[in-house]
Formats: C-alpha cells, structure tokens, sequence
C-alpha cells in the first residue's frame, strides 16, 4: 500500500507540500488514465482540511512549528480511499506524543463531520496564505504602475549576466523547466518550454535584482529534447532576445505556479 510522507516541513507549508508529494507519487497513474488531476486535488484538499484540524484547531501549532505527516492510501475505481487508521502527525514542539496521538485520533473519528463543515478564514489562511499574498502583490504593483504611468522598459537579453541553463524537470502540462544561472551560479530565472509542430516555444522570467523582473517569449527551431541535451542552445537565444519589464510579483507568481506543478 502506498504512503504519502510529508517529511519535515514548517507548519505553515504542509498543505501545499501534501499536494505536491501526492501529484508526484501519482504521475504514472495519472499518465496511464488510472486517475484525473481533479480527483488527486480533490483528495489532496479533504486531507489537508483534516491536517488542518489537527494542526491548528487541536494541537494549536504555529505555522513555524515543524511537522511530519504520513497516511497510506489506496487507488480504488479512479479514486483515492485514505486509511485514516494509518495517519500519523509528528509536531516537533513541547507537545507530548499522548495529546497528537488524542488529536489524531479525535479528528479521525470526526473526518465526516470536519470535512462536511464550511472552512474557516483561518484554514483558508494557513492552506492558501501564499497564493493570495502574492494576488495582492501583482493587484498592487499593478495600479501603481498604472497610477505612475511609467513605459515599458525594455531590455537585450545580453544585458543580463546570463551563464548557463540547468533543466530539473517537467511540469504536469509537459513543459520543460529551466533555472538560469548568472556566471556566480545564482538562480536569476526560469525557463519555461513546450513543444511546437516546428520546434519550441519558451517563456523566459529573469528576476535579475531586488524589485525587478523580466519577460520574453522565444521561438526556436529547436525541440525541448534538443534544448535539454544542450542547454547553451537555450542561452544564447535568451541573450539575443529582447525583454520587457513586469511586475516583480507577476514574476514570482509564474515561478511559484510552474514549480509547484513539476511532476
């Protein structure tokens, strides 16, 4: 039987972390048809709003606390069936190993009940906390740039201490990722590649420095599997291409969706 394990993790991350191991554990299954992106969220969700009650609610955490969660699950008629009997939180605070077991426990006993009720904006809060503070960061920057009515900036690639192109893996829609790396071997952007019936096309978002960030799409005659096997191919068409200047948390935005959806 298969086991989703969190491994160590700040409190305030479980959710998004429970999401991401799942994804990652059922990529084949998801490949071959044995189950849809929507029933793996779906679950992901139901387990995570029990987290919630455990964590929060009962144990009283705060979201710098570390955790460790594990469950064994099944894949049943294209769906997931949780063995709650098997979860097991670990809270790495001053909280005696009798008082989680009780939270478990008492939570497990309740999952219906937790589950059927409306969520809290405190659950809300620590489950989706990061996807709105950066909503309010694009909505904000958005309108003062409006309000400043400042053009474009615009930018050559070549402007930017561009060295390599590091790959690390493929999204669930199939793109290709790229970390681009300066010539001191910091990550200074990404790279987002997908095929095309004539080679490929890529978004490229450069957050060179504090405040600022960067946008260009490419079109190459060469594949993503060519791209991947030589990466100077992907950087020197960055450093031929011309950027235009976004919003920083437009930027962060973009990366932190694509990252969070490798497989």
């Amino acid at each position: 039987m298969p086991m989703l394990s969190t491994g160590y993790v700040i409190a305030g991350a479980y959710a998004d972390k429970v999401r991401r191991v799942l994804f990652a554990q059922l990529r084949d299954a998801i490949k071959r048809g044995e189950i849809d992106n929507s029933t793996v969220a779906r679950r992901a969700g139901e387990l995570n709003r029990l987290l919630f009650d455990i964590i929060v609610n009962r144990l009283g955490l705060d979201k710098g606390d570390v955790v460790r969660v594990r469950i064994e699950y099944t894949i049943e008629n294209r769906d997931i069936k949780w063995n709650l009997e098997t979860l097991r939180v670990e809270a790495f605070r001053r909280i005696p190993d009798d008082t989680v077991a009780k939270a478990v426990r008492e939570t497990v006993e309740e999952a219906e009940k937790v589950l059927a009720r409306e969520a809290t904006e405190e659950e809300l809060a620590w489950t989706e906390a990061r996807e709105r503070e950066v909503e309010r960061a694009v909505q904000r920057r958005a309108a003062e740039a409006r309000a400043s009515g400042a053009a474009a900036e615009r930018k050559p690639g070549e402007h930017f201490d561009i060295e390599t192109a590091a790959f690390f893996g493929e999204t669930r829609q199939g793109e290709k990722i790229a970390l681009l790396k300066s010539r001191q071997g910091d990550n200074i952007g990404l790279a987002i590649i997908e095929g095309t019936p004539t080679g490929s096309k890529a978004e490229i978002i450069l957050v060179p420095e504090p405040g600022k960030a960067y946008r260009a799409t490419l079109t190459l005659e060469e594949t993503p599997s060519r791209l991947e096997e030589d990466p100077s191919l992907l950087t020197e068409a960055v450093k031929k291409a011309m950027f235009e200047r976004m919003e920083r948390g437009e930027a962060e935005k973009i990366i932190m969706e694509k990252l969070r959806s490798l497989r």
